[in-house]
């Protein structure tokens, strides 16, 4: 759970607001298009039970920036047609607990499928499970790390508690936004633009103090 005050909360409005659009508007939703997402989210993986290989290429081309490319990598490809035989006897549901769900498919997927469980999760919980990756991520830790200086950033996501920190910073941000901003509050998916680009410019920059 991020707890932060009401004078962080202020800060990270206020640290945000003035950016939020030129770097939302960078998202390159060719690579990412928001029609697909939507798609995914609110009719396919809104009916775990009929999902089928082919929809699990969908969304791993979706999340690694593979729409309308020919080649689609094989080792990619080997992980949706492995994923797809696991949901066929065991799909993700959203009744489950997300955590449960979670270690129960690392556990036979492994680390290396971090991220693509993770948003197999978000596509059937788009409500309450948000999209993760290491630029979205690494945006939260330097905003963070702003507001506390003893804050520990985190190279890269690697645990279930980073995407519930991602969760709890986005919820904080939305729900702050209402109280400290006069300009309309940006969609969870705007957020999410702004915060994977602003993740991505930060890349090159001087790094706080890090663990693994």
């Amino acid at each position: 759970m991020l707890n932060l005050t009401e004078f962080e909360t202020r800060s990270l409005v206020q640290a945000i607001e003035p950016d939020l659009r030129r770097y939302a508007e960078q998202y390159d939703v060719r690579k990412y298009p928001p029609t697909e997402l939507e798609r995914l989210r609110r009719t396919v993986f809104a009916n775990p039970g009929s999902v089928i290989e082919c929809d699990i290429v969908a969304a791993l081309k979706w999340k690694y920036g593979h729409m309308g490319k020919i080649n689609f990598p094989g080792q990619q490809r080997a992980l949706a047609s492995r994923i797809a035989g696991m949901w066929a006897a065991n799909p993700m549901l959203p009744a489950l607990d997300p955590l449960d769900t979670f270690q129960e498919w690392r556990g036979s997927l492994g680390s290396t499928s971090f991220i693509t469980i993770c948003f197999l999760l978000h596509l059937i919980n788009p409500a309450t499970v948000p999209i993760l990756d290491q630029h979205n991520y690494r945006s939260v830790n330097r905003h963070l790390a702003r507001l506390r200086p003893d804050f520990v950033v985190k190279a890269k996501p690697s645990q279930f508690a980073d995407l519930l920190l991602v969760r709890d910073f986005g919820n904080v941000v939305l729900e702050g936004w209402q109280r400290y901003s006069s300009i309309e509050t940006p969609t969870a998916d705007i957020l999410d633009r702004y915060l994977m680009m602003h993740g991505k410019a930060q890349k090159s920059r001087p790094r706080e103090k890090k663990t693994t």
